[in-house]
C-alpha cells in the first residue's frame, strides 16, 4: 500500500498473532510513520562501481558493472514455539524483535518503546487493520538508529501497537521488524543453525556469480515480490495456489476460501478441530485444523499436510509460517526475486 502522505493519519495495514493458538497473523503496514531506513533502489537495478582496467598499451576498456555478495551483519535466530526473533541493540539497550517477512514494515509494543525509553511522535499517528477488515488507529514513537550485529540502521518514526502474543524470552521482544528492513538486502535464515545473515547483492553483469553463496544442492523458487513481501506459485491438492513467505505466521495457514476452492467447506471444517484468535485489532475470528492431501512449494512434496485453516484478509492463499522455515536454510534474495532452499 503506497503512503497517503498525511503525518496525521498514516494509514496502513496490520495482522497480529493469536492468543494460544499455532497461528499468527501479523502486520502489514506502510505509511509516512514507518522506520524510514536506508534509500530504497528501484527493484532489480544497482549502483555500478567502475574497475580500473590496467591493461597498456590498449585503449581503455568501458567499465564492467559491479558484482557484489557480501556479508554486512550477522545475528543469532531463535524459534520459540514458532515465534521466530532475533536480538537488537537500540541507543545502546538490548532488545529482541520478531522478523516478519510478511509485514510491509515494522512496528513496536507498548512495553517495549518503554522500555526503550522512546518519546512519543507528537505529530504522526498510524492506522492499523487486522485479518478481520476492522481497524483502529494507534501511536507512534521515535525510534533512534537500530543495531543489527554489525549493521547500524538509521531511525525514525514507527507505529506502536499490541501483539496478542510474544514469547517470553531474554532480552524480551520490543516488536516486530518487517519488509521495509528486510527487502533492502538478500536475507538468509538459518533455523537449523540459529542464525540470519544480511547480505549485499548486486548483479551487474551476467558474468556474476547469483547468490546463494552456498556449496552443495539447493532448490531455487521464483518469487513475486510487491511492497517488499515475496510470493511464490504452490500447489494444494492439485489446485493452483499463491503463497506468501510469512515468518510472523507461526504455522503454515491456509484461507479460508483458498479451502473452499480446493473443495474444504465450511461443513468439513466443522468436524475439524481448531478455536478462536485474535488479531492487532482484536478481531476474533475461527480457525481449524484440516488434514489436506498434498502441499507442493517448489519442488518439494508435503503428503497428508495438518494445516491451519483461517480467514485472511489479503489476496493470498496460504501463509508460509515459522513451522516450514523451522527445519530449512532459506536464502531470500530480494535482489534476484528468487527462494534459495537449501537441500
Amino acid at each position: 500500500m503506497r503512503p497517503t502522505g498525511s503525518r496525521e493519519d498514516d494509514r496502513s495495514r496490520l495482522g497480529a498473532p493469536s492468543h494460544g493458538d499455532p497461528i499468527r497473523r501479523r502486520s502489514v503496514l506502510t505509511g509516512a510513520g514507518t522506520l524510514p531506513l536506508i534509500p530504497r533502489l528501484p527493484r532489480h537495478t544497482f549502483p555500478v562501481v567502475a574497475w580500473l582496467l590496467l591493461a597498456a598499451p590498449a585503449p581503455a576498456a568501458a567499465a564492467p558493472p559491479a558484482c557484489e555478495r557480501t556479508p554486512l551483519a550477522s545475528a543469532t535466530l531463535r524459534d520459540d514455539d514458532g515465534f521466530i526473533t532475533m536480538p537488537v541493540a537500540v541507543a545502546g539497550r538490548a532488545a529482541s524483535m520478531l522478523v516478519d517477512t510478511g509485514s510491509d514494515t515494522g512496528l513496536l509494543t507498548e512495553q517495549g518503546a518503554a522500555g526503550l525509553g522512546l518519546e512519543r511522535d507528537r505529530s504522526r499517528r498510524t492506522s492499523l487493520q487486522g485479518t478481520g477488515g476492522t481497524g483502529r488507529t494507534v501511536p507512534n514513537a521515535i525510534l533512534p538508529a537500530l543495531r543489527i550485529g554489525a549493521l547500524v540502521l538509521p531511525g525514525g518514526s514507527v507505529p506502536v501497537g499490541t501483539l496478542p502474543a510474544m514469547p517470553f524470552i531474554a532480552p524480551p521482544v520490543a516488536g516486530l521488524i518487517g519488509a521495509d528492513v528486510l527487502a533492502r538486502f538478500d536475507v538468509e535464515m538459518d533455523l537449523p543453525h540459529r542464525r540470519i545473515v544480511f547480505w549485499r547483492v548486486a548483479l551487474g553483469s551476467v558474468a556474476c556469480a547469483p547468490p546463494p553463496a552456498w556449496s552443495g544442492a539447493y532448490d531455487a523458487v521464483p518469487l513475486s515480490i510487491s511492497g517488499g513481501r515475496a510470493m511464490l506459485s504452490a500447489t494444494l491438492d492439485g489446485h493452483p495456489i499463491t503463497a506468501l513467505l510469512d515468518s510472523g505466521a507461526r504455522s503454515r495457514i491456509v484461507s479460508t476460501r483458498a479451502a473452499a476452492r480446493v473443495g474444504v467447506g465450511a461443513d468439513q471444517l466443522g468436524a475439524d478441530p481448531g478455536g478462536i484468535n485474535a488479531g492487532i485489532d482484536l478481531h476474533e475470528s475461527t480457525y481449524h485444523w484440516h488434514r489436506f492431501h498434498t502441499l507442493s512449494i517448489g519442488h518439494e512434496t508435503f503428503d497428508n499436510p495438518v494445516l491451519t485453516v483461517a480467514p485472511v484478509a489479503e489476496r493470498v492463499d496460504l501463509l508460509l509460517g515459522a513451522d516450514w522455515f523451522a527445519t530449512r536454510d532459506v536464502w531470500i534474495s530480494y535482489a534476484t526475486a528468487t527462494l534459495f532452499v537449501r537441500r
